[in-house]
């Protein structure tokens, strides 16, 4: 991956965070911005970023399961733990102990607190039919997909033989159909990394795909093109397995969406080429913001409601808003810098666990061996 296409999927990456704040505030105030009501669309970004990414690092850091697995590990629960820890601090601070009327009923997602946790923790909250909030932290439901396709492809990245497709069917079998159907959305980011003859196009072909993709999502926008695939679903299947799909109901028009992405991606790959030296200039200010989206996104939500706890009113102005808006994400960066951050005091600890663990599974077949 060139330094230049690099910045540009990390000012992406704090973009698509962004928009999910925005998509996320909007109840707070009516400001009417086009861009705010591309929440589900930012998710879908997020997915085919990612699987580019892993496909990245792979390729290039973390060559064994060994070394995939901690780093893995250490990403994930650098934020998700405090992530979780957080959501709980502050929806109880905000609720119980500030104003409770800011949290409309959709945000009180409070019963069964401890199974909440420990669903949250093993990213078990939309297996099947099931849809277990994190307290008020709804963007929280995407890590629960994102994580079972980390283990989807460690298992056909570094599992040999027909073994890797019993183990790839057995966790397609776990997580159900909701999880299974937004997976090809993700395959494509690890697709477009991989494949030598996207990589290899000419700069002619990378302008047109560019071009293809910027009217793709004029398409999209223009022609309500997510609603049309999530109205079809709903006569195919009825109202209540529609509810059911939940976050994947619109998994129709999601491939569509996601062809037209992974399309900009592969011209953008390209074309950046030539404009090295405008990213260059950017460079600083995007890696500096990037390097706190994953706690943005993981937080925001519980954040806004808090904040908008403390300065309640029924009507909110413009001006309060922007305060709620501006304090949550400054809080937001200010966490990061004690949670992704400190990722490698994470993938220290994680490292050090999973050496125990390996050493005393050794011990165990060594001294087994021995009694034999």
């Amino acid at each position: 991956m060139t330094k230049s296409f690099s910045i540009y999927l990390d000012f992406i990456r704090f973009s698509a965070a962004f928009v999910v704040l925005l998509w996320h505030s909007r109840p707070l105030y009516d400001f009417n911005l086009t861009i705010s009501n591309y929440g589900h669309e930012a998710v879908i970004v997020f997915f085919i970023l990612s699987g580019f990414v892993i496909a990245y690092v792979t390729d290039t850091k973390e060559k064994t399961l060994k070394d995939y697995a901690i780093s893995r590990a250490a990403r994930i629960y650098s934020v998700a733990i405090p992530a979780i820890i957080i959501t709980a601090l502050v929806d109880f601070s905000g609720y119980t102990l500030i104003n409770s009327n800011a949290y409309s009923e959709g945000y009180q997602a409070w019963d069964y607190a401890g199974i909440r946790i420990i669903s949250s923790l093993l990213f078990t909250n939309e297996l099947w039919i099931l849809s277990t909030q994190l307290f008020s932290n709804v963007p929280y439901w995407s890590l629960n997909y994102e994580v079972w396709y980390y283990i989807a492809f460690a298992i056909l990245t570094f599992v040999k033989g027909y073994k890797r497709w019993l183990f790839f069917g057995a966790v397609c079998l776990f997580v159900g159909p909701k999880i299974f159907l937004l997976m090809p959305v993700w395959w494509l980011g690890v697709y477009i990394y991989q494949s030598e003859y996207w990589r290899n196009i000419s700069i002619a072909s990378a302008i047109a795909l560019f071009l293809f993709s910027i009217y793709g999502v004029y398409l999209y926008s223009a022609y309500n093109i997510d609603g049309w695939g999530s109205h079809y679903l709903m006569t195919v299947v009825g109202p209540e397995w529609h509810r059911e799909f939940a976050f994947s109901r619109y998994f129709i028009t999601d491939y569509y969406l996601g062809a037209v992405i992974a399309a900009h991606f592969i011209a953008v790959r390209k074309i950046s080429l030539y404009f090295a030296h405008i990213f260059n200039t950017i460079e600083k200010p995007v890696r500096i913001l990037a390097g706190s989206t994953f706690t943005l996104y993981l937080l925001h939500q519980p954040l806004l409601w808090f904040f908008y706890a403390l300065f309640y009113t029924e009507n909110p102005s413009l001006e309060i808003f922007i305060l709620i808006v501006s304090l949550t994400f400054a809080t937001a960066f200010l966490i990061a810098l004690v949670t992704e951050q400190k990722k490698h005091l994470w993938k220290k600890w994680i490292t050090r666990l999973y050496n125990f663990c390996e050493q005393r599974i050794v011990h165990r077949r060594l001294f087994r061996r021995i009694l034999r």
